[in-house]
């Protein structure tokens, strides 16, 4: 008797297995031309690192981890020792679980969570923080970021910064738009249609978009050669990035990205993050235009260059 019972409770615990395992995905609205409505406005809120922190070997981690990790954020955010913006700017951001996980860096692809440079990767971004530090000869030596050229919160890979990670989509049959707070910069994603010639290139690439079931997938090249987007990574005109968007739930945007170059990358690397449904308005990012940051920042350089030689 106590076998048949036990038997019995087996059955009903691999049956309430299949039972959960079949619970139906989350349906998103439909457009009338049947493919899932993504629109509406987003915000990328998640604050887990581009790389992964150095003593720390998993992707997943704990609640103390993370907590330690946002510490160090702070202390660089509240650091009045290295130029930044006050913290009283700042978008709320914290290390947001992605698949129902706590992650110790966007990137999953490596295993170990490092952009996988090759010689010639590291040789340049050297050159390019080199630059980002001494370089104040004139406006071409700065960062794109301060000629307002380019942002990480506007161009693929899109991933959270400081301020302005408010997002909007709009969909037509024939394109999709992903405006950006950031730089107010607008990207085309063109359905049905095909990329121009190399020749052709712009900050924030050509972008052609695709439906794959449910997930919007969008392949973006023929980049401006040599752009430091960031102080961890560079495109090219070689570079080829491809992200994903899926609607997962009412409130959530699946996004997953993997940037390509043969020169840079000895491999492809991929990272996963999310937005979030956001009821926040869109508001103007005027960057540089009416003020004189630039101008500033060149004369501050080059006081500190002429005293420290």
């Amino acid at each position: 008797m106590q076998g048949a019972i036990g038997l019995l409770g087996v059955l009903l615990a691999l049956t309430s297995g299949i039972a959960y395992a079949r619970e139906p995905a989350y349906q998103p609205r439909r457009l009338e031309d049947g493919t899932p409505d993504l629109q509406g406005y987003w915000v990328a809120s998640n604050r887990t690192p581009l790389i992964r922190p150095d003593g720390i070997t998993e992707l997943r981690i704990s609640a103390a981890q993370v907590q330690e990790i946002e510490a160090r954020f702070r202390a660089r955010d509240q650091d009045l020792s290295i130029p930044n913006e006050s913290v009283q700017f700042f978008d709320e951001r914290h290390l947001e679980p992605v698949a129902g996980a706590l992650r110790s860096s966007i990137i999953v692809d490596p295993a170990d969570g490092r952009i996988p440079g090759t010689p010639r990767f590291q040789q340049l971004l050297a050159a390019f923080r080199a630059v980002a530090l001494d370089g104040t000869d004139g406006p071409e030596q700065r960062p794109l970021w301060e000629r307002c050229l380019g942002s990480l919160a506007a161009h693929p890979p899109i991933l959270t910064i400081g301020f302005t990670n408010m997002h909007q989509i709009v969909q037509t049959r024939d394109a999709v738009l992903f405006f950006s707070e950031s730089l107010h910069e607008a990207r085309i994603l063109r359905l049905h249609a095909a990329h121009p010639p190399a020749a052709v290139d712009s900050w924030l690439g050509s972008s052609i978009a695709r439906w794959e079931g449910d997930t919007l997938v969008v392949e973006t090249r023929n980049f401006k050669p040599d752009q430091n987007r960031r102080a961890d990574f560079v495109v090219s005109t070689e570079t080829v990035i491809v992200e994903r968007f899926t609607r997962i739930a009412s409130d959530e945007l699946h996004y997953v990205f993997t940037v390509s170059d043969p020169t840079y990358y000895s491999q492809p690397w991929s990272g996963e993050t999310h937005f979030l449904r956001s009821a926040a308005a869109i508001f103007e990012d005027a960057c540089h235009e009416g003020n004189y940051s630039l101008r500033h920042i060149l004369e501050a350089g080059r006081v500190l260059d002429a005293r420290s030689h």
